[in-house]
C-alpha cells in the first residue's frame, strides 16, 4: 500500500512526463459529481449513502456492489470498519493512518476549495488533493482567451510520486471557467501527444485505483501465474452441468471449504469465506467476481465438514481449467487451487440428458429467492463433494432431460426412465472391472423433464457402485443415457 504525505518534498519547476505504461493509455477520467448546497454531512456515519460521499474516490466496484446490498445501519458500521482496516498502513498501531489522513485531506478540501457551489471534496482539484495531497509547489498565472478574456489558471507540481506509475515532476493543470470554479485542464501548456493520451485525466484514475485494495480479478491474475495444484484436504469441488436457454452449458460450481472447529471465524457463518473464480477456456475466460458470484445458506453451512459456496455461470462446450481464489474474509489467508474441467456440449437437435448430481439432500422449495444456492427450479439440491454413501443412510440423486418432443396439444413429455444400480463384482486380469446388478427403478409415462430421487441404503455391502440412467422418449422412440460412479462405505 502505498503512502501519501502530506508535507511538501522540495521545489522547482518540471515538465509534464508522459507516462509510458501501457496500462495508462487506457484510463480516462471520472466525472466529477456536483451536488447542491446544504449543511456540512457527516459522511463517516453508516448512512445508506455512505457510499455518495468522499469515500466514493476509494470504493473498488465490487465494494460498492456489497454496499448497496446491506439493509441495516449494523451492517453498514460493520463494513465501513472493514473497509477501513484493509488500507490500514499499519495495523500494528491502534489509530487508522490511512482513515485519519483521508478525512484530514476532506476537511482541508472543504476550506481551501470554495469556487463551486457544493462542498470542496467535489470539486477537481478536491478531489486531487484528497487522492495526492497537497502539491510539492503551486504556480499561479492568467492567459489571454480569444476574445482578451483573462482566464487564471494554477499548476500543481509533484515533485515525488504520490503512487507507483505516477511520474517524477508531474504537474497538473487547472483553468478557471466561466462559473468561476477551477476545473481539471488539458489547455494548459500540453503537447499533442499529450492531449491525445488525456494525461491529466488518466493521472486522477490512476490516483484512485491506487488507493484501493486489490480486486478479485487482481487476485485471480496472480493465481493463473502460480498455477497452483488441488488441495483435496483443505477443500473440495464439484460440478453440475446444465443445458443454458442460449444453447450454452451452464455450469454449476459447488465449492466445499473445511470447517476449522479450534479457530472459528468471527464472521457470521454465510460470510467467512469469499470465493473467486475464473474458466479459462482456449479461447475465452470467464470470471465469477462479484460480491455474490459464490453464495452459501444455512442448508450448506454444515456439509459433511465442509462449508459450502456455490455459483453458476454459462459458457460454450469445452475444456477449460478453473482456477480459485478462496479468501477467509477475517485473517485475509488466501487459499488458491485450480483443476482441468470439461464441459460438455448438450445438442439442441437430439435427445439428451444432464450429468447426474449425487446428492446429500434432496427436498421441494416452496417459493425459492432469485439466485438461491443449491436451488434449482423448486428443489433444493444439495450435492455431494465426496461421492461417498454410508450404508443405510439415503441414496440421492437428480439430472434434467432435453430435447424429448413435446405432445402437440397438451406440449407436455412421455418418459419412460430406467435407473440400475450396479456393484463391482471382480477384476479381470485385463485390469477390467466387472458389475452385477443390484436394483432397478423404473418410471413411466413421466411428464415431466426434472427428476430426483432420494431411498435408503439398507442392506447395501461396502464395494464400488455404478448408477446408469436411460431415458426413452415415447413422442419419437429416441433414448438417451448417462452414468455416475460412487461408494458405499
Amino acid at each position: 500500500m502505498s503512502s501519501f504525505p502530506d508535507e511538501p518534498r522540495g521545489a522547482g519547476v518540471a515538465r509534464l512526463r508522459v507516462a509510458r505504461s501501457a496500462l495508462l493509455l487506457a484510463f480516462l477520467l471520472l466525472a466529477s459529481v456536483g451536488g447542491a448546497p446544504g449543511a456540512v454531512r457527516d459522511w463517516k456515519r453508516p448512512a445508506r449513502d455512505w457510499n455518495h460521499g468522499p469515500v466514493r474516490y476509494l470504493l473498488t466496484g465490487e465494494e460498492e456492489a456489497r454496499f448497496r446490498a446491506l439493509t441495516t445501519d449494523e451492517e453498514r458500521a460493520r463494513f465501513i470498519e472493514d473497509f477501513w482496516a484493509r488500507r490500514d498502513d499499519d495495523p500494528s498501531t491502534p489509530a487508522n493512518e490511512f482513515e485519519i489522513r483521508f478525512w484530514k485531506r476532506v476537511a482541508e478540501a472543504d476550506r481551501l476549495f470554495l469556487d463551486a457551489p457544493y462542498p470542496g471534496w467535489k470539486t477537481d482539484r478536491g478531489k486531487l488533493y484528497v487522492l495526492l495531497g497537497p502539491a510539492d509547489e503551486i504556480r499561479t498565472g492568467s492567459l489571454v482567451g480569444a476574445r482578451g478574456r483573462e482566464i487564471p489558471y494554477t499548476i500543481w507540481v509533484y515533485q515525488e510520486p504520490r503512487f507507483e506509475g505516477m511520474e517524477r515532476g508531474t504537474e497538473i493543470r487547472f483553468v478557471r471557467e466561466g462559473s468561476g470554479e477551477f476545473k481539471l485542464s488539458d489547455r494548459l501548456f500540453l503537447n499533442r501527444l499529450e492531449r491525445a493520451q488525456d494525461v491529466p485525466g488518466r493521472l486522477a484514475f490512476q490516483a484512485t485505483l491506487a488507493q484501493k485494495a486489490p480486486e478479485p480479478r487482481q487476485i485471480l491474475d496472480t493465481i493463473v501465474a502460480a498455477r497452483p495444484a488441488m488441495d483435496p484436504v483443505a477443500c473440495r469441488t464439484h460440478y453440475d452441468f446444465f443445458k443454458a436457454a442460449d444453447g450454452s452449458t451452464s455450469v454449476v460450481l459447488t465449492v466445499g471449504v473445511r470447517m476449522n472447529r479450534n479457530a472459528p471465524s468471527q464472521a457470521p457463518p454465510s460470510e467467512a469465506w469469499k470465493v473467486y473464480a475464473r474458466l479459462a477456456g482456449e479461447k475465452a475466460s470467464y470470471d465469477l467476481v462479484e460480491p455474490d458470484s459464490f453464495r452459501t445458506s444455512k442448508e450448506g453451512l454444515q456439509a459433511e465438514g465442509f462449508r459450502l459456496y456455490q455459483g453458476r455461470i454459462s459458457v460454450p462446450p469445452g475444456l477449460y481449467t478453473v482456477y480459485y481464489g478462496i479468501r477467509e474474509e477475517s485473517t485475509g489467508k488466501l487459499l488458491p487451487i485450480s483443476e482441468r474441467l470439461q464441459v460438455p456440449d448438450y445438442a439442441p437437435e437430439r435427445l439428451s440428458i444432464s450429468g447426474i448430481t449425487l446428492v446429500s439432500r434432496l427436498d421441494r422449495v416452496g417459493s425459492p429467492e432469485p439466485a438461491q444456492p443449491f436451488v434449482i427450479g423448486r428443489l433444493l439440491v444439495i450435492p455431494k463433494t465426496d461421492p461417498l454413501f454410508k450404508t443405510g443412510e439415503d441414496f440421492g440423486f437428480y439430472f434434467q432431460v432435453y430435447g424429448p418432443r413435446l405432445e402437440p396439444e397438451s406440449g407436455r413429455v412421455s418418459l419412460d426412465l430406467t435407473c440400475r444400480f450396479y456393484r463391482a463384482a471382480a477384476i479381470r486380469k485385463t485390469g477390467e472391472v466387472t458389475f452385477e446388478l443390484m436394483k432397478t427403478l423404473l418410471f413411466e409415462n413421466q411428464p415431466g423433464q426434472v427428476h430426483g430421487y432420494t431411498f435408503p441404503l439398507t442392506g447395501w455391502p461396502a464395494g464400488e457402485y455404478k448408477l446408469e440412467v436411460t431415458v426413452r422418449d415415447r413422442g419419437n422412440d429416441s433414448t438417451a443415457a448417462g452414468e455416475t460412479s460412487f461408494s458405499v462405505r
